[in-house]
């Protein structure tokens, strides 16, 4: 099952659920809030697939993160998880993931990870898109 976590105040979760939707594909919305938040073995599943760990995870941007000035080298996986599940404007969101895939932040390439290769197959044929002559 293919889950969205992402927060209420951003387009881009919308935007990723709306395409899932789009294209027939079935999800759970997981909306981060103050009263529910990002909880530890949620982080530790999205930490377990991301392919750079925190470094695919932090939204280095965010004022939060620069005001917290983090170095990331002296700092603990515990502490930088409970950093995050403080401060969740700084995880990069939306986050979708299933059992072996994870999209960080809407990308409309990358999220088609989550189509059937035999639908990807398909549309690009039927598209015309893409041919060679032999």
């Amino acid at each position: 099952m293919i889950e969205v976590y992402y927060l209420s105040n951003t387009s881009s979760g919308r935007t990723a659920m709306k395409w899932l939707e789009n294209h027939s594909l079935h999800f759970v919305e997981r909306k981060i809030t103050k009263k529910k938040p990002i909880e530890l073995h949620e982080l530790k599943k999205i930490l377990a697939r991301a392919e750079n760990g925190f470094d695919d995870l932090i939204n280095k941007r965010t004022k939060k993160y620069q005001g917290l000035e983090i170095d990331e080298n002296e700092c603990s996986t515990k502490c930088l998880i409970e950093i995050l599940i403080k401060n969740p404007s700084m995880i990069k969101l939306p986050i979708i993931i299933d059992e072996k895939k994870i999209v960080i932040g809407f990308n409309e390439r990358e999220i088609r990870c989550f189509l059937s290769k035999e639908y990807r197959r398909t549309q690009l044929l039927d598209s015309g898109e893409y041919y060679w002559e032999d």
